[in-house]
């Protein structure tokens, strides 16, 4: 559990480094969907199994309270019209920060987030694939704002996970906002 300043903010996330991870290896971005929390998506992807077995490092970033007082990631949303939150310079801050201080990969940085942390990874990759080389969403989803002004340094694998029976964030999409 850590913290970090970006932008007169003390933003928090959870951070794991299994014994079985070798120098330079992968870091993995998991965020947690609209009203979740680190600690949440931590407990119910199960990451930090998966970095045991497959010898990576794994990060939660936390999202910031919107003005309901849910939690989330800074993609655009018409209803939550709080643009100030930069949850975009926060996580290349401390995927930066992470990179440097634990001797982690710098090509191999990676996202993936369940719905409203889905829709962030797109964004990731869009404005940041300097920093986050590949993106797995899982039931999200790349907001029209987010697609019209996409313009990556680099090519971003996706790898995206969705259902025909999700009722929040539409199989079909929602790129306006509706």
């Amino acid at each position: 559990y850590g913290t970090i300043q970006d932008g007169g903010i003390q933003r928090e996330y959870i951070y794991y480094h299994p014994g079985s991870a070798p120098p330079n290896c992968p870091l993995v971005f998991v965020c947690h969907g609209y009203t979740g929390s680190a600690q949440g998506i931590m407990n119910y992807s199960e990451f930090n199994q998966l970095a045991d077995e497959y010898g990576f490092a794994v990060c939660y970033p936390q999202g910031t309270e919107d003005l309901y007082g849910n939690n989330f990631f800074n993609v655009g949303y018409d209803f939550q019209n709080n643009p100030e939150v930069d949850d975009l310079g926060f996580t290349i801050a401390l995927a930066e920060y992470l990179q440097e201080t634990h001797g982690f990969s710098n090509t191999n940085t990676f996202s993936t987030g369940m719905s409203n942390g889905g829709d962030f990874s797109y964004l990731l990759a869009c404005q940041a694939s300097e920093t986050f080389r590949a993106i797995a969403p899982v039931s999200g989803m790349i907001m029209e704002n987010i697609y019209q002004s996409c313009n990556p340094e680099n090519p971003v694998p996706v790898f995206e996970t969705h259902g025909t029976e999700d009722d929040v964030t539409l199989y079909d999409g929602d790129p306006y906002n509706n």
